[in-house]
């Protein structure tokens, strides 16, 4: 159900309800089918209900709150009075009113405050509807609003502190807690994974911390979820265990074994409501309370079914949780755990049952791993072999840490400093495997097939002995490692990504492949080029791209350079500041297909007054089809192009230059362009206005089709039987929970009220 653009009608349900009440064999597995899909229906529909609407886009209003998170923070170049100011961002729940959502998505730019999780405020807030980039294997935004019961986005335009109600305990203990790490130790880097590992607040972790974690494969011991759960719970289990047998009288009446476990499984609940509650957190308390429950009846000799009813649960609370990664890859791990070490007849020695275990979670996630995050860390089983133990003992000493620290501010103050050194010296050995350990990142995305058949393969490699089929597991895991390439379709395609407001186009001819730009990157940790571009690339089956043509130094064209030269190694360069210069004149030709380099000129001075816009590469494709991506040229270079390549210029495809800017996009260039297929790379309803009216006005006299990425998602162009084809993905695969395609975008609408002119005129 998940899979549709919109969610079915209730006459479906009605037509289906006979078959399922009819007595016959299969009745009752359709109608547990019939009441999931019902019950998920109806949780997705009251979501999408209590979204903004897009109507009442950018409306602003004052409403009265509270803020329900701890408020993520992005510091900013200090104001004209020194004082530091910071970018917040956090879920904000308004006072109940029945137009509004019940979560918010707020961000407060530039400002001196210091918001508080749990803090009253009184806000005037810029709405907007959900809306996010969306392409084939990029992270959808979206989902991840939707998944977060998040029905509208915010900017704080105002703001006034309102007196405290009282509520939100447990976020103001939390709070109190970071508070009491920053006062003592500032922003050392001990800081932020200290306040991760208790208390769940990840959002001062840096990139390049995350990337390290990603290199070793060690995310799951940062990132509170099941693991951390199952370690304060064990660590409980065996204190209490032990605590309680040492009084006769205790043991009398309640057995040790009993006492420890329900006592464990309140100590997971503490720790799961001191780590925010958050849906990772949530459902591996959810799957530890049913398997306690489970082995406190004593029917723990068939774990599946613990599993597969904590599961239901889940699932049945929120039928949504299954669009979440984590959910999979939590209950394989589980599942792969009772897989290997239930029912076995001969014991093994417990160093050797770890290393067994360590291994075939390695295998047995692999193929998940590469689905969601298309890419593997190689080297992560031989490092959780030391990490996993290390953090074993980390975890439960570091809460008890942090419980001392709450309730003196002296033994905050003593132990604080240590705790945080020893973190930093866990977090630099691992910054420094990640960073010596030989391509220790395999980025890969293959197909669906593929995977199934590796999750097969480590099955059987892991099957009790005497299996006959085991040694074909080994031939199921090789298809992972020559995923197919998606055939090129004409020839010649080009794909212009959604990156909100920036470019990136990835440009495939036959056997070779061209990035031209990179998409943006900001401080609040968005990355086009690893969240977009090299998902996009690695889902077509490449491994890397041939050549990354930059066309100018701007963030939002430049900002991803990093992250494609970490995940796709370009074997050459054009335009960045390791490779080639751009000049006019280059030429070369793939399979067929002409590519040429028009813009700047080769005698260009980089330090004349020649704006950088207009020092943009300006590239021009000839195959099946013609293009031109012309950067961000604005009308001096178009004139200069005018003068020294106007037969060049014709183009089937033009991409729009500076996003359709009203400094560029002249009548006389697009008159000599004469594109019948013109693309905006701007994002939905930017701040820029792109593209402008009297530009969309300008396009339209001249005949063309438009496009804007930020509306269509990515926009694949291919030539078939001697036409173009357009392909717009939210038109194609959009899901429920996405934003609709316009029928009639508000872009278009604002051009198509200006009066005609004559084509070049």
């Amino acid at each position: 159900m998940h899979a549709l653009s919109s969610l079915p009608s209730p006459w479906w349900f009605a037509a289906l309800l006979p078959p399922a009440l009819w007595p016959w064999r299969g009745r009752a597995l359709l109608l547990a089918l019939l009441l999931g899909t019902l019950l998920t229906d109806w949780h997705a529909q009251r979501r999408l209900d209590a979204r903004w609407p897009e109507s009442a886009y950018n409306e602003e209003r004052w409403l009265r709150g509270t803020i329900a998170s701890l408020p993520e923070r992005a510091d900013e170049p200090a104001g004209e009075d020194g004082a530091p100011r910071r970018t917040w961002r956090f879920a904000f729940v308004p006072e109940p009113d029945e137009d509004l959502p019940s979560r918010i998505r707020v961000s407060w730019y530039r400002t001196d405050a210091v918001p508080a999780g749990g803090q009253c405020w009184r806000l005037k807030l810029r709405l907007r509807a959900p809306h996010g980039s969306l392409n084939p294997g990029g992270f959808d935004y979206e989902a991840w609003l939707f998944r977060q019961h998040l029905g509208a986005t915010a900017t704080v335009r105002e703001a006034e502190p309102c007196a405290a109600t009282g509520a939100w305990p447990v976020l103001r203990l939390r709070q109190a807690w970071s508070d009491r790490v920053d006062a003592i130790l500032g922003a050392r880097p001990g800081a932020a994974l200290l306040k991760a590992l208790t208390i769940g607040a990840t959002a001062e972790l840096g990139d390049a911390d995350w990337d390290a974690f990603r290199l070793t494969g060690t995310t799951h011991l940062i990132a509170i979820s099941g693991f951390n759960l199952a370690l304060v719970s064990g660590f409980a289990y065996f204190v209490l265990r032990w605590a309680w047998a040492l009084s006769a009288w205790l043991c009398l009446r309640v057995p040790a074994q009993r006492a420890a476990l329900f006592g464990s499984a309140g100590v997971a609940a503490v720790y799961a409501l001191l780590a925010g509650f958050e849906p990772p957190v949530a459902r591996a308390l959810f799957m530890l309370l049913v398997l306690v429950a489970a082995a406190a009846l004593y029917r723990f000799t068939q774990p599946s079914r613990g599993l597969a009813l904590a599961w239901l649960a889940i699932v049945a609370a929120d039928p949504c949780a299954v669009l979440a990664p984590g959910l999979w890859l939590s209950f394989a791990a589980v599942g792969a755990i009772f897989y290997l070490v239930v029912g076995r007849w001969r014991p093994e020695p417990a160093w050797r049952a770890a290393v067994r275990v360590q291994l075939f979670l390695s295998f047995v996630l692999a193929p998940l791993t590469l689905f969601y995050f298309h890419g593997l860390a190689w080297a992560a089983p031989f490092i959780n072999l030391l990490a996993v133990p290390l953090f074993a003992l980390l975890t439960p000493a570091l809460l008890l840490v942090a419980l001392a620290g709450s309730l003196s501010p002296a033994l905050a103050g003593a132990w604080l400093p240590p705790t945080a050194t020893l973190l930093e010296w866990v977090l630099a050995a691992l910054q420094a495997l990640a960073a010596h350990w030989p391509m220790a990142w395999l980025p890969s995305a293959p197909p669906l097939a593929a995977l199934a058949l590796a999750l097969l393969g480590s099955l059987l490699l892991f099957a009790p002995a005497g299996l006959p089929l085991r040694p074909l597991g080994a031939l199921c895991l090789l298809p992972l490692l020559w995923p197919p390439q998606q055939a090129v379709r004409g020839g010649l395609e080009l794909q212009v990504l959604d990156v909100g407001q920036g470019l990136s186009v990835l440009v495939r001819t036959a056997r070779h492949s061209l990035l031209f730009d990179a998409g943006p990157a900001y401080e609040d940790g968005f990355d086009a080029g690893a969240s977009v571009v090299a998902p996009y690339v690695l889902t077509r089956g490449l491994r890397g791209v041939d050549l990354l043509v930059l066309s100018h130094g701007d963030r939002d064209h430049a900002g991803g350079v990093p992250a494609l030269r970490r995940l796709l190694r370009p074997m050459r360069e054009i335009g960045t500041e390791r490779g080639e210069p751009c000049r006019d004149g280059e030429r070369w030709e793939w399979d067929g297909v002409r590519f040429a380099l028009l813009h700047p000129p080769a005698a260009a001075d980089a330090d004349d007054a020649r704006a950088d816009n207009d020092r943009s590469c300006v590239l021009k494709i000839d195959g099946p089809f013609s293009l031109l991506l012309p950067g961000d040229i604005e009308r001096r270079a178009e004139v200069r192009l005018l003068d020294a390549h106007p037969a060049a210029l014709r183009a089937d495809v033009l991409l729009a230059p500076h996003h359709g800017s009203r400094s560029s996009s002249s009548p006389a260039f697009v008159a000599a362009v004469g594109a019948r297929e013109v693309i905006f790379a701007s994002g939905w309803h930017n701040r820029f206005g792109h593209p402008r009216a009297e530009v969309v006005r300008r396009y339209l006299d001249c005949g063309a089709r438009l496009s804007m990425s930020g509306e269509a998602g990515a926009i694949t162009i291919f030539g078939e039987a001697g036409a173009l084809r357009v392909e717009r993905w939210r038109e194609r695969a959009a899901h429920y929970w996405n934003a609709p395609a316009a029928a009639q975008p508000y872009w278009r609408t604002a051009g198509e009220a200006l009066p005609a002119q004559p084509c070049g005129g």
